[in-house]
Parts: structure tokens; sequence; C-alpha cells
């Protein structure tokens, strides 16, 4: 009994000294060996102990956001952000105070994720920033989390402001909703400008506040165009039966605009006779009217006409109304919207006039570049990327027939929303088109892709060593590459199948996440030996990682 005594306090003793050794590596920046400890202390345990993790965690972040070195300090804002934890507050904050606006958004990003009494006094500190874009993203996060002062602090922004900028405001004291928010939103109705006006009917609409009903009846009579196509809008939306006398002699309005509002808002209050004057107005090319008929059911013979027409943005609403209304014959078309050709099609919306209708046009992307070289296509990305997301609404069978026609065409920038659809979808059709993926040796981002999905699937195969053995693969591949402005486009040269370095950061971020989802002793070993022996850069935003999975 006394050697097994003894035996035992040599053991707490060795764990201890190998614990307290293996912080005061970390603490020396000595990140190699402080794992090396930690490994030890596990051998001897038989466990992990996610105290400590989160310890020596916390400490090489700290560590990382006392560095100048930009990457770094990006990589351990990303780190803290992912962490979730509200330890991490702390480094958050030196976000805040960065001089640079971008690195003061991703701290305020990760920063209202965190539920902790130190998130709102952080918030509204960010409202002192020399930046405008922090301070409007600030006061979202204030609005979204319904604080106190936060009426009081975006109308004293507001003020400060020039009269342009008012119509952002409305949007953020209707997510507000209080009663001093409200009255807030009543007085920007009644603003001089109209522009601020329209935004505010809008947002009133959005959120369903009947109780404005009569503020809005009132615009009804009003000459100003854009501002009674918000108003018609509303009552529609709102389905106020008491505006219908005034809404039919609307429908009989000399402009399209008007028009078009008039009439869909009484089809939405029961009055189907006016679904004519919409038809008509689509039959002329107006691709307002065209994109209106995606909300009422019964228009698809007329859209199944129009997407045989020879103006290419004309198809394009007609298949987007199709699309809206979950006839596959919308495919056709839609096809030519997501898989880039030699006339490398870029997508823009463009509003009404009140921004009540949203239709699309389609632009050669080198016509935009040219009339502005610093043109940002990410929007482009984002209308084809939710077309994609609202095809999963067709019948199964054409949406994995698209997915397949993705897949062959290697349209590798739809790739990861394509592949989170397939997954979400988790039907036997999807997971034999993800199984299909893996097979794709001439397509390293689309196998890969399958390879994670069907790992996160729990799919049976070997789909957790491939991707951990790819991961392993990337040792110097950076992380996260930053393109807080300019976008990126995933390529694939035709004569050698590698994969870019835009590609394998995405990647390996999913990859990773996934990784530390499952949260187990495995994984936790696997996300260890990535921070010991892949990129140092990318260790301070995996050991957020790891902090989120042993939290």
């Amino acid at each position: 009994m006394a050697i097994l005594q003894i035996g035992l306090a040599l053991l707490a003793t060795a764990t201890s000294d190998l614990k307290l050794q293996s912080l005061f590596l970390m603490q020396q920046n000595k990140v190699e060996e402080s794992i090396d400890r930690y490994r030890e202390y596990t051998a001897l345990t038989g466990r992990h102990d996610f105290e400590m993790l989160q310890q020596m965690g916390l400490t090489l972040l700290q560590k990382g956001i006392q560095t100048e070195d930009q990457q770094i300090f990006l990589m351990t804002l990303f780190g803290a952000g992912l962490s979730g934890s509200a330890g991490a507050l702390e480094i958050l904050e030196r976000g805040i105070d960065h001089p640079d606006p971008q690195t003061q958004l991703l701290s305020l990003h990760f920063i209202a994720k965190i539920n902790d009494d130190r998130t709102d006094e952080l918030l509204n500190r960010a409202m002192s920033s020399n930046f405008l874009s922090t301070r409007m993203e600030a006061a979202f996060y204030l609005s979204l989390r319904k604080h106190p002062h936060a009426v009081g602090q975006i109308e004293g922004l507001m003020f400060r402001l020039p009269p342009m900028f008012k119509p952002f405001f409305p949007s953020l004291f209707a997510l507000i909703g209080t009663t001093d928010a409200t009255a807030a939103l009543r007085r920007l109705i009644e603003d001089p400008d109209p522009q601020t006006r329209i935004e505010s009917i809008l947002q009133v609409a959005k959120l369903g506040r009947d109780d404005f009903l009569p503020m809005l009846r009132k615009r009804l009579t009003h000459s100003h165009v854009a501002e009674l196509e918000a108003a018609i809008f509303a009552v529609g939306v709102l389905k106020d039966s008491a505006s219908i006398p005034k809404l039919k002699r609307l429908a009989s309005s000399p402009s399209d605009n008007v028009r078009t509002a008039a009439s869909l808002a009484l089809y939405h209050l029961g009055e189907r006779m006016y679904i004519c004057q919409i038809e008509e107005l689509a039959k002329k090319r107006s691709l307002l009217s065209t994109i209106c008929l995606g909300q009422i059911p019964g228009s698809e013979p007329i859209l199944a006409e129009l997407l045989k027409s020879a103006d290419l943005q004309v198809r394009l609403n007609a298949a987007i109304a199709l699309l809206q209304l979950r006839d596959p014959r919308c495919l056709t078309v839609l096809s030519e919207i997501l898989i880039t050709d030699h006339r490398d099609l870029a997508f823009q919306p463009f509003n009404s006039v009140g921004r009540t209708i949203t239709a699309f046009k389609a632009i050669p992307s080198a016509e935009l570049r040219a009339k502005d070289p610093s043109t940002d296509l990410t929007y482009s990305l984002t209308i084809r990327e939710h077309l994609l997301r609202e095809s999963l609404h067709l019948p199964e069978d054409s949406f994995l027939s698209l997915a397949r026609l993705l897949f062959a065409r290697q349209q590798n920038d739809l790739v990861p929303s394509l592949i989170a659809l397939l997954e979400n979808l988790q039907t036997a059709g999807a997971k034999e088109v993800l199984k299909e993926g893996t097979a794709k040796l001439n397509s390293p981002l689309i196998r890969d892709y399958c390879n994670l999905s069907l790992y996160r699937l729990k799919e049976e195969g070997p789909y957790e060593e491939t991707i951990n053995r790819w991961v392993m693969q990337q040792k110097s591949a950076e992380l996260i590459r930053l393109r807080p402005i300019l976008p990126w486009k995933f390529r694939l040269e035709t004569d050698e199948y590698t994969l870019t370095p835009e590609e394998t950061s995405k990647l390996l971020i999913d990859a990773f996440l996934a990784i530390a989802s499952r949260r187990n002793e495995r994984n936790i070993a696997f996300l260890l030996e990535a921070i010991q022996l892949g990129n140092p850069a990318n260790r301070y935003a995996l050991m957020g990682l790891l902090m989120h999975a042993t939290e």
C-alpha cells in the first residue's frame, strides 16, 4: 500500500511539473516544446485536460496580439473570434483600436457573437471610432441586441452626419422596435428627404408594422412616384383592405412602376383580375413586371414563352421568376447564369424607383471593368450563389442534374455553396452525387470538397483519413487569405491539376472547422499536431478552433 501511495504521489508530482512546464513554455512562445510537454502530460494521465488547453490557447493568443506582424495579428483575431470564449474579448478589444478599418470591422464581427457583459461596452466604445464604417457596424450590432442606449447612440450619430446619410438609419430603428425607436421611425417617415421617407416606409412593411397604416394611407395620394410606389407596396404587404379603392385608381396610373405596384398589391389583397395588367407589361418586355410574375402561381405558361425571347435580359428574369415558382423549365437559362462561358457575364440587380421590385441584368464583366477598373464582382457571385440555393427547391432530380452539370463544367466558384446544399439535402441521390465527385481526379477542388462533405455526413468510407492526410499535406499553406475589398475567384490550370492558394485556404478552413466540430480526443490530438507541425502563422487561428472544441 505504501509503495502504491508513493507511486501515486510521484505521478501527481510528474504531471503537475509537466503541466507547469507546458504553460511556461507557451508563455515563452515556445509552442512546439509546450505541446511536447502537453503530450507527455496526457501520456501519463491518459486523458486530455480541457482546462489546460484553454489556458495554453489564451496564452498563445495573448502573445500573438502583441506582435507587430500584421498577418499574425489578424490570425490572432480570427483565433480569438473562433474560440467564442469570453476570455478572448480582451484580445478582440485590441482590434477595435487598430488603425485599419477592416481590422476594426473584423473585431466587431467576432465581439458581437460573444454573449458577455463586456460585449455591450465594447460595441458602445466602437461608436467613437474614427471610421464611419466601424460606427455604422457597431450601430447595427447594438440594434440587433436592442441595447437600451442604442436609440440615443444612433440618433446622435445620425444628426452628426450630412443629410445624405439619413436613409441608412430607418432600418436600425426598425430593428430595435422599442417605443422610442418607433417614435424615431415615425419622425423619419415625415422627413423632408424623400429617400429617407421611402426607406422608412419599406422598413415598416418589412417588419409588418400595421400600427403605421394610418400614415401609409395618407401617402397613397402623393405625387412623388417613388414614395407612392413604396406606400402601395406597404399597404399590400400589410393586407390593408381599406386601401383597395385607392389602389384600384392607382392601377390605372400612367407610370408603369405605380401601375405594376398597385396591380401586385391588389393581387395580394385578393383582386386577381389585376394580374392581367402585370402580364401585359411583361409581354412588352418590362423586366420589373416579368420578375413580379414569380409571385403569382399560374403565370408559368407566360414565363415559359418569355424564356424563348431573343433578349437575354428578358430570358434571365423569366427564368428567375420560374425559379421562384419552382418550375424546372427555368434550368435552360439558369445554367447560363450559373456557368461561366465565353461571354464572361456578370449580374447586377436594378430596382424600381420605389425599390419595391428587384430585377436583374446580365452585363459582360469586361464592360463593367472598362467603366470602372476597381469594380468588385463579388455581388455578381452572391447573386449566382443565391439562385443556386433557390434551385434546391426544384424537384430533386432537376437539382441533382444541375449539380452534376456544375461539376462537369468545373464551376469552381460555386463548388463550396453547391457542396453545402447537397450535404443539407442528405438524400440518397445527393450522397451519390457527392460520391461521384470524389472520383474526379482532374478536379481537385470538387474531389476534396466532396470528401470533406461525406466526412461531415459521417458516411462509411475512407473520407476521414483522406481529409486528415490532405490537411497535413498543406503544412505550408496560409489558412486565411484576407481579401476584404477585392474579390477572389477560383481558377484551375488546365494542364496542372493542383489547387490555387486561394482555394486551398478556403478548403483548409472548412476542413479544420469540420475536424474541430467532432470534439473527440482523436481530433483534438490532430489539431494539436497541425498547430505544432503546420504553418506557424496558422497556429493562432487553429488554437482558437481548439479552444472552441474544448470549451
